[in-house]
């Protein structure tokens, strides 16, 4: 009997648990099913307060490897009001994400997250499954955003410079991964321009292989470099000229402010001041 039939089966004799819903990968018709997949399970339930003070439940679900609940994590008895989550790793592979909910938000839930699927309703609230990405399109790209993510590239480039001229490779790496944060911000938009912003880039950005170019794939790629300065270096010019072309292109298709000496005098600083 899989995590699953064993949640329902608990569900079902349990007259305080009132709907239960599947969200995540498994619901996901984009998604082709692995047996890695996380189950992730909402309890909706009338006595949230009693409900969170025993989960021995967990236990029995299967031989824990590792588990983590809200009281678990930093910063996790600020939102424990709301809502509570009981995380599990079994032995046998399976992994459970259970959130307990109080029955008065499921309506609202379930219209913020699009990969939703009810599975219990006690209640007959008849929500209508048709589980699908939209609450995970790229979002549209405003003025705003665009000038924010290029101001934080752009100033963050010297740092990783900084650190490979003091030969503090960990601190370089660690301003690579700003700057590589906000060239994918630029990609997502790039990306959601092509198809109307109505698609999802996949968790941790799946998706980039097949929805860019092989050229830009590469590029993208390039910019996870070894631990070594050289190598930091190629990813961090990859990093820039490849962040230009997309800044380039959309602030032209969007009619955004975006000067195009910005990358060459960024890489003439860079040069001049840290012989990059």
């Amino acid at each position: 009997m899989s995590i699953l039939d064993k949640l329902l089966d608990l569900a079902n004799i349990n007259n305080g648990i009132r709907i239960v819903v599947m969200n995540g990968s498994r619901v996901n018709p984009n998604i082709e099913s692995d047996k890695y997949q996380d189950y992730d399970i909402v309890f909706y339930v009338n006595n949230y307060q009693e409900f969170i003070k025993d989960f021995s439940f967990i236990d029995s679900l299967g031989e824990v490897l590792v588990k983590q609940t809200s009281l678990d994590q930093r910063n996790g008895l600020e939102t424990i009001s709301d809502s509570f989550t009981y995380m599990t790793q079994y032995k046998d592979g399976s992994r459970l994400d259970l959130t307990i909910r109080d029955v008065k938000y499921v309506i609202e839930d379930f219209k913020n997250d699009s990969l939703s699927m009810v599975l219990i309703d006690k209640d007959d609230l008849d929500l209508i499954n048709n589980p699908n990405e939209s609450s995970y399109y790229v979002k549209k790209i405003t003025k705003e955003d665009f000038r924010l993510c290029v101001n934080e590239f752009y100033w963050v480039c010297p740092y990783v410079a900084k650190g490979l001229a003091r030969n503090q490779l960990f601190y370089a790496m660690k301003h690579m991964n700003i700057i590589r944060h906000e060239l994918e911000n630029m990609i997502d938009w790039f990306i959601g321009s092509k198809f109307d912003f109505k698609l999802s880039v996949g968790k941790g950005k799946s998706r980039y292989q097949e929805l860019l170019s092989k050229e830009m794939f590469e590029a993208y790629k390039s910019t996870f470099p070894k631990l070594e300065i050289n190598e930091i270096i190629r990813a961090l010019k990859v990093s820039i000229n490849f962040f230009d072309q997309l800044a380039s292109a959309l602030s032209v298709m969007y009619n955004f402010k975006y000067s195009t000496n910005q990358k060459q005098e960024m890489l003439f600083f860079l040069g001049k001041i840290y012989k990059i």
